[in-house]
């Protein structure tokens, strides 16, 4: 507990304040479980805050991602990929939406 207060200590200090952060840092996670250095568990319930909340350590997300990342990691939109191609003729066939931007 003291290593985790001396942590959020320094947070407050060396962070940009854009939120209020939880009063505990995660050590451990699984799907929407989270757990801090006393094995308290925790519902994820920030996970998705500017992202997709994909949950934590899904072995299936594990296995696409590190094949994924072997090939490329991160192309922005600057370029065409055929996974963001492929993905994009997916969601609008299957959605409301004309076009997609990733």
């Amino acid at each position: 507990m003291k290593e985790e207060k001396k942590l959020l200590e320094t947070y407050q200090k060396v962070m940009v304040p854009n939120y209020l952060p939880a009063d505990f840092i995660p050590k451990s996670a699984k799907g929407s479980r989270v757990w801090d250095s006393n094995d308290k568990e925790y519902i994820d319930l920030g996970g998705g805050i500017a992202v997709n909340s994909l949950g934590h350590a899904n072995d299936e997300l594990i296995k696409v991602l590190s094949a994924q990342s072997k090939k490329l990691w991160h192309l922005s939109n600057f370029v065409a990929s055929e996974e963001a191609i492929k993905l994009g003729e997916k969601l609008t066939d299957n959605t409301f939406a004309d076009k997609v931007f990733f």
